[in-house]
Parts: C-alpha cells; sequence; structure tokens
C-alpha cells in the first residue's frame, strides 16, 4: 500500500512546473473516518492509512472526530467579531514582554525569513496553565475559545491512542496506548486563532502568490484543524506545491517536528504554508498545536528506531530544549541563549547533523560555543553509533568503508566553515515555523 501511495504522490508532483497557483494540482491528503477506530473489522485499514499517511506525507484528514460543530461555530464568530476591531483596540490584549505566548500577537516571520507573514493570531492555553491567559473585553470571546479548548483537546486523547497503535502494530516493542497522553496530560498544547486579511486585486498575481504564512514547520507534536473559511493551504511534496482539499466536515492532521524527532523520522513533519488565493476574502482558520510538558523527553522511541533501520538518527532533548532552539532561531527570546547553551541540546544536535545553523553561529558570535561543540562540528572521525535509544561518539575507524559511502563530504565540516567564514556571516537556511 504505502508503495503505491508514495507513487502516486511522486506522479503528481512530476506534471507540476512553475504553474500559476489557480492552475496547480489539488492534494486530497487520506481521510480516515475516527470510528473506524473502534469497529475491529475497519481498525487495520484504519491504522494502516493513517500509518501511511504519516510516514509519506506528514499530513491526514479525520472524519467523525466528535468534536461538537456548534463549539467550532461559536469560536469563529467570536474571531471574527474580534480580528474586524481597530487595530488600537485589539492591541488591549497584547503583552510584549510574554512574547507571543498568550493572548493577540500582531504578526510574526517564519523562520528565516525576514518578511512578516500576513496575519494576526490570538493563542489560548488550558485555564489553568502559566501565564495565565488573556482576554479582551468582548462578550462571550473567553467562553467560546475556551470550549474550543477543551474540545480538540479531548479529542487528541483518542487520536494519540490511534498513533500509538499504528507504531505497535508494526513494532516488537510496544508502547502503552496513553504513552503520548501522558506527556500532554499537562503540557503546553495551545490553540492559535489566525485571521489572515483580504488582499486587494491588485496585490495579487497568481503567477507569484503572495503568502499569508510563508512555508514551514510546525514545533509541536500534531496540530489539528477544524475546517478554516477559505482555502489556502498548501503542503510540499517532492518539491512541488500542492493545495490542499479535505471533505468540508473533517479536520486537518499534521505531524509536528517533535513527533518527527520521537519517531527518529519514521513520521514526516511537512513543510506547509498558506497562500492568498482569491482577491477580496479574509480567511480565519484555528488551531490546537499539541505540545508535551517542558521536560518531556523527545529521544527517539526504540519502537521507533527498530522500525526505521536500527539506528538512531535524531538526537534526544526535551521539549523544552526543542522549543529554545526553535524561539532562538525566531529571535523571540534571545535571553534564551545562556541557559540554552548550557542544557548540551546543541552539541547533542550537532553529533547527530541535525544543529540548528542560526543558533550555531549565535553561540559562536557570543563565546557561547562550548569545546564539544566546536569538535563535534569539526570532526571527521568521530560519529554516532547507538543501540538501544541510548547514544555515544565513537571512532569511525570500525565504520570507516561505511561513512566514505554514506557521507563522502563531512557535513559537519562544511557548516563549520559556513558559521567562521567572515564572507557568510549572517546567512540562514532551513528555515521553518514556530
Amino acid at each position: 500500500m504505502k508503495f503505491i501511495f508514495c507513487s502516486f504522490f511522486c506522479l503528481r508532483a512530476l506534471v507540476l512546473s512553475a504553474t500559476p497557483i489557480s492552475d496547480q494540482l489539488d492534494l486530497r491528503i487520506p481521510v480516515v473516518d475516527m470510528r473506524d477506530f473502534y469497529d475491529e473489522n475497519k481498525r487495520e485499514a484504519f491504522l494502516d492509512t493513517l500509518y501511511d499517511a504519516m510516514s509519506t506525507v506528514g499530513f491526514f484528514a479525520v472524519r467523525h472526530t466528535g468534536v461538537d460543530a456548534n463549539v467550532i461555530q461559536r469560536a469563529y464568530h467570536q474571531a471574527e467579531v474580534f480580528f474586524k476591531k481597530d487595530v488600537e483596540e485589539k492591541k488591549l490584549s497584547f503583552v510584549p514582554e510574554l512574547h507571543g505566548q498568550r493572548g493577540f500577537v500582531p504578526g510574526e516571520a517564519a523562520k528565516g525569513k525576514a518578511q512578516k507573514d500576513r496575519k494576526e493570531f490570538y493563542h489560548v492555553a488550558r485555564s489553568n496553565a502559566y501565564p495565565k491567559n488573556i482576554w479582551p473585553c468582548q462578550e462571550g470571546f473567553e467562553e467560546a475559545l475556551t470550549d474550543l479548548y477543551n474540545e480538540l483537546e479531548q479529542y487528541s486523547i483518542p487520536l494519540l491512542q490511534a498513533i500509538v497503535s499504528t507504531i505497535n502494530q508494526r513494532s516488537p516493542s510496544p508502547l502503552d496506548l496513553d504513552f503520548f497522553n501522558h506527556m500532554t496530560k499537562n503540557g503546553a498544547s495551545l490553540i492559535r486563532v489566525i485571521y489572515y486579511p483580504a488582499l486587494k486585486p491588485e496585490e495579487m498575481d497568481i503567477n507569484q502568490p503572495l503568502h499569508w504564512a510563508a512555508s514551514h514547520t510546525d514545533i509541536d507534536l500534531l496540530a489539528i484543524l477544524p475546517y478554516a473559511t477559505a482555502k489556502g493551504l498548501q503542503v510540499e511534496i517532492n518539491g512541488q506545491w500542492l493545495n490542499v482539499v479535505v471533505p468540508e466536515d473533517a479536520f486537518i492532521v499534521n505531524v509536528g517536528d517533535m513527533l518527527e524527532n520521537m519517531s527518529n523520522g519514521l513520521f514526516v513533519s511537512a513543510r506547509h504554508r498558506v497562500v492568498a488565493q482569491e482577491p477580496d476574502q479574509d480567511r480565519f482558520s484555528m488551531v490546537l498545536f499539541v505540545h508535551p510538558y517542558d521536560k518531556a523527553p523527545l529521544d527517539p522511541l526504540d519502537a521507533c528506531i527498530e522500525l526505521t533501520g536500527g539506528r538512531q538518527m535524531y538526537a534526544p532533548g526535551t521539549r523544552e530544549e526543542f522549543l529554545w532552539e526553535r524561539l532562538l532561531e525566531l529571535d523571540i527570546g534571545p535571553a534564551l541563549l545562556e541557559p540554552y547553551s548550557k542544557t548540551g541540546h546543541a552539541e547533542r544536535q550537532a553529533l547527530y547533523h541535525r544543529e540548528s545553523p542560526q543558533v550555531v553561529n549565535l553561540l559562536i558570535q557570543h563565546g557561547l560555543a562550548s569545546p564539544e561543540l566546536l569538535q563535534a562540528l569539526d570532526t571527521k572521525d568521530g560519529r554516532l553509533v547507538s543501540r538501544g535509544g541510548k547514544s555515544h561518539v565513537s571512532e569511525v575507524k570500525a565504520y570507516d568503508q561505511e561513512h566514505k559511502e554514506n557521507n563522502p563530504v563531512s557535513l559537519m565540516e562544511h557548516r563549520r566553515e559556513l558559521f567562521l567564514d567572515s564572507g557568510r556571516e549572517g546567512e540562514t537556511h532551513n528555515p521553518s515555523d514556530y
């Protein structure tokens, strides 16, 4: 099934070229019915479709989630009322010191992008989370968004159980069915209500579409999106951008960077963006970013290491460490640089060739790069060996031939030259989003 699934997307991508957005193909991402998860006769097919979608494109759609449609509609109504207010009134719910963690946020730029996205958004966490939620003086807003958070978080429970089941279906090292739920029960999940303002006809160019949200990946376990009010979401497949199309009553779910890390790359955190496709049309959307608690370990799971060839290919680290790295990339929390430098996360990322170029550059510039980090960047004779989820650096002599076959040019040496070459200071690569 997976071969057919992958071949289908490869074929669709090959027929695309640099065509106007109106002529690009639609991508009907795999659709699963949540009721099938509980039906013994349909469960295996449900899990197969879910597994293939997550390991191939990183996106899927879900029907019959059990989320109350009236709750979604009330939240959209309250969002439209809020975002249509004057900007000065909206800014009463904006607290710069929180760096966008709660309340109204006028906009943001994706990692590696100088220009801000054309969007505004509002962040809401669970009612007992810290920092506390910020609420505007708008009747019904707090109740509607609190209800939405509770409904989506409740749905994340069976969804995460289904994801564990896809792993257990194939691995000899099964996980507890609520493995991910234990991590997210008191986690840092967040709802983002987003407003993409309409563009005028003279701003539109179908040959060079304007991005409401630039290309990025999500730093979370999962993102759960109820239906948006207008099209525009695109996912990158084999270097081409395709419009995501789902049934009207379906939710969209995509894999985040944290789940890709924990799955050792088994599941794909796909790049996606939001593109304005029609003039004079606003777009509203809502998403629950599913996060574990701060100290939750995101180390690749033994079960997933087994399913990806037996070698650990992603670094261990906590949710807090990965988040700090992303915030530093986005230049949101510069005060985090010193405490981040003491975690050892950058060193671990470098050993797996997954370090952030922006963050490493910052560490070097501020004299916070440890000898271990610089050695990892410079080494040509060390490589990572992992067994059973544990890892250490070993001399590559015993693996020298394999090293030459799989990695004839040292990626670490190349990147170190990039960082220390004064002629390239400030260069950024591999943009992604928070």
